[in-house]
């Protein structure tokens, strides 16, 4: 019998034509689900009607129960194949011909069967049989012939669509065989003759008894503890393309499908330095040390106001200023009910030039300006924590106006590109900040033009960086249902993003951009739920439920050990792997 593979697109004209052109008088028409000629039942009235004016006899092998009702209404033989499909239809990988040595049987095979049957002779008879009996005998003989080639042709084709499962088959038989059909008979030949011939098992037998049993045991411990299946499903994929203009919000609190308005969030990163910097210009220099001072209020739960150059004195009598004035809150109420003084940090100057000034740490300055008030000049003092530096007198390195000019760029570039290379990994993985949508501002710089021994001077600087950014995994999400309105039940398998026109709007928290998509489509499968699905089932049942998938390109089932007949019922030993 000649099988013909119906393509879907094919119309009932086509596979009329293919029909008449095969020399063979019997043709199986193997009919994919969806098929062209499932539209109607009158392409099935049609190719009968011509099948048997040509004298061809059709039959039609379908998953599709439309074609098969159509075909058996129209009087053509239908039936339900045993297999599902093979590579390119939505079959298995693992379900393939063998090649060429089964295109050799089979055509051997229809070879035989246009030849006339070549019966063995049965031998010589002694008398001429009766006709009524030569014919019914003809009759058994035809029917057994009839029979074998069914036979052999169902064993061609499981070999060809389920190769590994008759080798498998074979295997198995021959381990049950040789395990469990029986032991060999090991004769005593110390048994006594009156025991009447009765034979039993000797030290030998007993062995090769146990170890049946271990063999036996083995066995069932593999299959029934160390059992798992490995299952990978491939889909056929889609491809997707959108494109658009969207615009992300700090003040939209959802995805607005009429105007593409995302929820868009601001983030800002802060960042101080100090940069140092050496003068260009010697000369001669009468610099003051400096440092910070710390001020104690022990006095009065009221703030005391301290004005710009308040002066403290060391108990050696050097004196330093204040640069700014400052508020020093007052005591404290502490933990054990009493009073405990508050304190302030300020910056202090000292009031000579010199390198006498460099001092430190001091534990205790006074306020001279509290000394007619000993109650008040004991309360209120200040103690130094670190040394003052950069008391001078001599000749050094001083920075120019131009100096200072490139310091101050120079600091600004430093600060934004700290800023740029930190901001990287601060903010969460699933937001997406576009090129064009951050913002560096550059606050106050401050140059100390005092210099050290050295001749090195300080600038510092401060600036802020602003960035917009939007939630890309829920903008994937939002272009999913999008998709999925034209290809339903669908996921992206792969998806990228191309962004453009970016421009950003600081004062109003908004950044809008175009966006091109290209994506690949595949049916959503959830792996867990598939493992509920088929646990338990056999293999062919599991065959047939991930053939009916849609859009399905392929898939193997891998079984171990490799006797198993079906699908674990313990879904942690079952792998699915979903591409």
């Amino acid at each position: 019998m000649k099988k013909i593979i119906v393509d879907k697109g094919e119309g009932i004209a086509e596979v009329i034509d293919r029909v008449l052109a095969e020399p063979d008088d019997e043709i199986s028409l193997v009919i994919p689900k969806g098929s062209a000629l499932g539209r109607s039942v009158s392409n099935f009235h049609l190719l009968k009607r011509e099948a048997d004016s040509a004298g061809r006899s059709v039959v039609v092998e379908s998953v599709d129960e439309t074609i098969l009702a159509f075909a058996k209404e129209s009087g053509i033989e239908s039936s339900h194949p045993l297999w599902k499909g093979v590579r390119g239809t939505g079959g298995f990988s693992d379900i393939v011909p063998r090649g060429s040595e089964a295109g050799e049987s089979s055509a051997a095979a229809r070879e035989a069967e246009r030849r006339p049957a070549e019966r063995p002779a049965a031998g010589k008879r002694s008398r001429k049989m009766p006709a009524v009996e030569k014919e019914e005998a003809d009759d058994d003989i035809d029917e057994e012939d009839d029979r074998e080639r069914e036979e052999e042709t169902k064993e061609r084709e499981e070999e060809r669509f389920f190769g590994e499962s008759v080798e498998t088959a074979s295997r198995l038989g021959s381990l049950r065989k040789r395990f469990f059909d029986g032991a060999p008979e090991i004769v005593d030949d110390n048994d006594d003759e009156e025991d009447g011939g009765r034979r039993s098992f000797g030290p030998v037998g007993w062995w090769v008894a146990g170890i049946i049993v271990v063999a036996g045991v083995a066995l069932y411990v593999l299959t029934a503890f160390f059992n798992h299946a490995t299952i990978a499903i491939n889909f056929k994929q889609t491809p997707w393309s959108y494109q658009g203009t969207f615009t992300a919000d700090k003040n939209a609190v959802g995805i607005d499908p009429s105007s593409n308005t995302i929820p868009a969030q601001v983030f800002t990163f802060p960042k101080n330095m100090t940069a140092t910097f050496t003068g260009s210009s010697v000369q001669q220099v009468a610099q003051k040390a400096r440092g910070t001072i710390t001020i104690y209020n022990d006095y009065s739960a009221k703030p005391q106001v301290l004005i710009a150059t308040t002066r403290f004195e060391t108990p050696d009598g050097k004196i330093f200023r204040i640069t700014n004035s400052v508020t020093v809150p007052g005591e404290t109420m502490g933990a054990n009910g009493q009073l405990a003084p508050s304190s302030i940090t300020a910056p202090i100057v000292a009031d000579q030039a010199g390198p006498a000034y460099n001092i430190g740490p001091v534990p205790k300055l006074t306020i001279p300006g509290f000394a007619s008030d000993p109650a008040r000049e004991a309360g209120f003092y200040g103690a130094i924590t670190a040394s003052t530096t950069g008391g001078f007198i001599g000749k050094t390195a001083v920075p120019t106006a131009a100096d200072i000019a490139a310091a101050k760029a120079s600091t600004t570039a430093q600060l934004q590109s700290v800023l740029a290379n930190g901001f990287q990994g601060t903010y969460p993985n699933n937001f997406k900040i576009l090129p064009g949508a951050t913002n560096i501002q550059v606050g106050t710089l401050i140059v100390n033009t005092s210099t050290d021994a050295n001749g090195n001077y300080t600038v510092f600087g401060n600036a802020t960086l602003t960035a917009i950014g939007f939630d890309e995994s829920a903008l994937k999400n939002y272009l999913l249902t999008l998709a999925q309105s034209q290809e339903a039940s669908s996921t992206f398998k792969s998806i990228t993003l191309n962004y453009s026109s970016v421009s950003a709007d600081f004062a109003k928290g908004t950044v809008s951009f175009g966006l091109a998509v290209q994506a690949e489509l595949e049916p959503a499968l959830s792996a867990a739920n598939f493992v509920t699905e088929i646990e338990g089932m056999s293999v062919g049942d599991a065959r047939s439920t991930i053939s009916a998938l849609p859009e399905l390109s392929d898939g193997t089932i891998s079984l171990w050990p490799s006797w198993l007949g079906s699908i674990p019922r313990d879904p942690s030993k079952i792998s699915i792997t979903v591409n």
